[in-house]
């Protein structure tokens, strides 16, 4: 007899309606992978992303603001998702099961997951099933024991922002000697950011919405902005060597104009717009690099587990959602009126 579990499908592309809460086969560990009993898992821009086919616009509908795109959802832009199907990609919980040629002694242990399968360049939520259910099953490479007194809702805050931002720190070879500007401080990636830099003893500048100041602050920013008609004069007091950007759009001219000689830019993220004017003098005369910041550096995640484990970072929980509340956790998670992260438990919070 087939066993069920509850989860959430994303049953096509559109609005919040295309979540639905219901009862799917429990699915079976194959070879080289585990069965996960999620405890928590969190709400990214991706899920809402995917679901909208943001990934699948092209250069004219995004800027004419049409809606007919392209049927092609996923973050790759080659290659369309499989509908239905279960998001979520900060996932931790137990390994409860195990398939074959998978170590024995990752059974019955607390685990957290690394979203990006580089074996395949693959997403856990995106083109393979995720974690808004509850049990998953993912590659026995992609799972780490967690030693940690941190409970499962305030790891599930880390996988994908902090390794998000934890590659872009990577890629942007910061040291003590730099002092780094980032954009949306307070959201996910953002408060993931300010935390990974202040860990290398760098200089933190950080780009925050009105009335989120002090929560930066708090977080260790040695100077916190807002993100106003001020920004680009009060940045000219400042000798920016690295702009770690998930906003884009408007500002995007200001963090690279604000950079020194030699400056580095990396972006993971537009949620300020994907079309941004680029003055090429900037690039050259002054010898940038610019690198973009998806697919995970293979030390990325093993360093963040460390970081977790000695307790070097700090969980930001904002709320917490069951399971068969997904729709208000996303509307919410849109609402961006909050500081941290927005957690799905299939367990009562």
């Amino acid at each position: 007899m087939t066993q069920l579990m509850n989860a959430v499908l994303l049953t096509g592309f559109g609005g919040p309606e295309k979540l639905v809460y219901t009862q799917v086969p429990k699915p079976t560990p194959q070879n080289g992978e585990v069965l996960i009993k999620v405890g928590a898992c969190s709400v990214n821009n991706m899920d809402l992303n995917l679901r909208n086919q943001w990934y699948g616009q092209n250069f004219q509908e995004i800027q004419t603001g049409k809606n007919d795109i392209f049927s092609s959802a996923s973050w790759q832009h080659g290659e369309g998702v499989q509908l239905p199907m279960i998001q979520g990609a900060d996932i931790v919980g137990k390994v409860i099961e195990i398939g074959s040629n998978v170590n024995q002694e990752l059974l019955h242990q607390r685990v957290i997951v690394n979203p990006y399968i580089s074996k395949n360049d693959l997403y856990i939520g995106s083109e393979i099933n995720g974690g808004f259910a509850e049990y998953t099953v993912i590659p026995a490479t992609n799972v780490y024991p967690m030693t940690s007194s941190l409970s499962d809702v305030e790891i599930a805050t880390f996988p994908c922002s902090y390794s998000t931002a934890e590659n872009m720190v990577t890629k942007a070879r910061v040291t003590k000697a730099d002092t780094v500007l980032i954009t949306g401080a307070s959201g996910g990636v953002g408060s993931a950011l300010i935390q990974l830099n202040k860990i290398l003893g760098a200089t933190v500048i950080a780009v925050v919405g009105a009335n989120k100041e002090s929560y930066a602050k708090d977080l260790g920013a040695d100077y916190v902005y807002c993100r106003d008609e001020q920004l680009a004069s009060n940045l000219t007091q400042h000798q920016v060597t690295v702009s770690l950007d998930v906003v884009g759009g408007s500002y995007f001219d200001i963090l690279v104009k604000i950079l020194q000689i030699g400056g580095r830019y990396v972006c993971s993220g537009a949620i300020g717009g994907p079309l941004v004017k680029l003055d090429l003098r900037d690039l050259i005369y002054k010898d940038l690099q610019m690198s973009g910041a998806t697919r995970l550096e293979p030390e990325v995640f093993p360093n963040l587990v460390r970081y977790i484990e000695q307790g070097l970072l700090k969980p930001l929980v904002a709320k917490v959602f069951h399971l068969s509340e997904i729709k208000e956790a996303q509307q919410f998670f849109q609402s961006k009126s909050f500081f941290g992260k927005v957690v799905i438990t299939h367990q009562q919070p």
